[in-house]
């Protein structure tokens, strides 16, 4: 069978949620990991007998992964976010997601335009509490021991649309990313969201390291915009690029049409860059077209110069990409390589460099270089040798000396390869690469430690169930 196909099949719904279960590793665990790996991701593929047109729909689930003394407790807990009480409770799909409708064409779709909160992307740990985050609206407040959910989270009311009465009718709660940076000094929280109305506003926060919001900056765009990610520098530059797309709004809100499938390229114009200064003042640049889901990390070279490391796709993988993911076609994933920007403030010019050319995705670097003038970068690759496109290695790359090192895992599927620093790290690479991987031949689901600076595998262990591999995690130092 494909490799592919059975991933999605053994995948398609969890429905086991399991507390406090040990793991057997086939060899020691580090005794020098103490702390957790959360992870957030898609739970299913399937909901209410329907399959999601795209892997971003699924709702959230959590899983940790706490690490004491060479022994690793294993949990799994949806986030029970109110769309998804409401359709268990009315045994059907009630909500559209980002790329699937409700099943029963026009006239179940039609002006529904309150979508589905899947709260599935990613996790911040921050002023003490743990967020699963979703980047089309508000977080969910998780309890980091038993993963329960707590409730939707708008930091004391700060994350409620304040703009017109019809802008909140539009949009009654503003977005907050799935990717916030902590700044590396002050510990400070940095996020934004894309926010439509009436007027288009690209929305950023800043947020106390006690976990009270201290700025809200409204930054008016001329046109709707999609942004997933963002880069922090330590003096508090924030860049985003912005790749030319349309949405086309009426088939959207008639229902005909999902959101990513009213997303429109245009490939022939640039993609529009825009620094905002710790003064919140803005430059803005252009650059060749292109797509960036994730950034590796961004700094400051001088007053004048930034650099800012992302994965540029050629193009904006679109609905059509997803569905053929579906089907198995591993020639469709969607990936870039592994890019260098260098952003000239003054004269407003941008040079760029490729640093890697293996098509990669699903960045790690070590946390404590955020922002930060840093030399290496891990992330899932498609290895040189393949004939196909599945993102099957975990590559290293160091940016300084554009040296790369793969392993490949082939026929195993990785999810994201997590830095976990190692205790008393002397270097940057000291540390761990913490990832599930899928195996086909046995269709069980492992938890795989590799070493960060050799990719050498140091253990790994099957999970009590099979779980999609998810987006994104976090390692928390010490269990909260």
């Amino acid at each position: 069978m494909n490799r592919l196909v059975e991933y999605f099949e053994l995948n398609a719904c969890v429905e086991e949620e399991f507390q406090n279960e040990y793991l057997k590793f086939d060899r020691p665990v580090p005794a020098d990991i103490n702390g957790t790996v959360f992870r957030n991701g898609n739970g299913r593929f399937v909901h209410q007998n329907t399959r999601y047109d795209h892997i971003f729909d699924g709702d959230g689930m959590i899983t940790s992964f706490s690490f004491s003394n060479g022994r690793v407790n294993y949990q799994n807990k949806y986030v029970r976010t109110q769309e998804l009480d409401q359709e268990e409770q009315a045994q059907k799909m009630l909500y559209r997601s980002f790329g699937t409708n409700i099943p029963g064409g026009l006239l179940a779709n039609l002006f529904k335009t309150k979508f589905k909160n899947a709260s599935n992307t990613s996790v911040i740990w921050h002023a003490g509490k743990l967020l699963s985050l979703w980047e089309g609206g508000l977080p969910h407040e998780i309890d980091p021991t038993s993963l329960e959910t707590i409730s939707r989270y708008d930091y004391a009311g700060k994350l409620q649309n304040s703009f017109s009465w019809l802008d909140r009718m539009i949009f009654p709660e503003l977005a907050f990313s799935a990717h916030p940076k902590i700044h590396p000094t002050t510990g400070e929280l940095y996020n934004f969201g894309t926010v439509p109305g009436l007027q288009q506003r690209l929305v950023e926060y800043k947020i106390s390291p006690q976990g009270e919001v201290d700025t809200i900056e409204a930054i008016k765009m001329p046109g709707m915009v999609f942004t997933h990610d963002f880069v922090l520098t330590s003096s508090g530059k924030r860049v985003y690029f912005f790749t030319p797309v349309k949405f086309q709004l009426l088939p959207l809100f008639l229902g005909l049409q999902s959101p990513v499938s009213s997303i429109k390229v245009q490939p022939h114009l640039p993609v529009d860059i825009l620094v905002v200064d710790e003064n919140n003042q803005q430059t803005h640049f252009q650059t060749d077209f292109g797509f960036i889901f994730h950034f590796a990390n961004g700094f400051d070279l001088d007053e004048d110069r930034l650099i800012v490391d992302g994965f540029m796709m050629p193009n904006f993988p679109g609905a059509e990409v997803n569905k053929k993911l579906f089907t198995g076609d591993d020639t469709a994933t969607p990936a870039g390589v592994l890019t260098r920007f260098e952003l000239h403030l003054k004269s407003k010019t941008v040079q760029r460099k490729t640093l890697s050319q293996l098509p990669a995705e699903l960045p790690s670097i070590n946390r404590q270089h955020t922002g930060l003038d840093y030399q290496y970068v891990w992330s899932l690759a498609c290895p040189p040798e393949a004939d196909y496109k599945l993102l099957d290695a975990i590559q290293k790359v160091d940016v300084q000396s554009s040296k790369v090192t793969y392993k490949s895992l082939f026929p195993d599927i990785p999810g994201e390869p997590l830095f976990v620093p190692k205790q008393n790290a002397q270097q940057e690479d000291d540390g761990y690469l913490v990832t599930l991987v899928f195996h086909p031949t046995e269709g069980k689901t492992y938890l795989h430690i590799f070493d960060a600076a050799t990719l050498e595998e140091i253990s790994k262990a099957p999970l009590p169930h099979n779980i999609p591999l998810g987006f994104h995690g976090i390692f928390v130092e010490q269990h909260p």
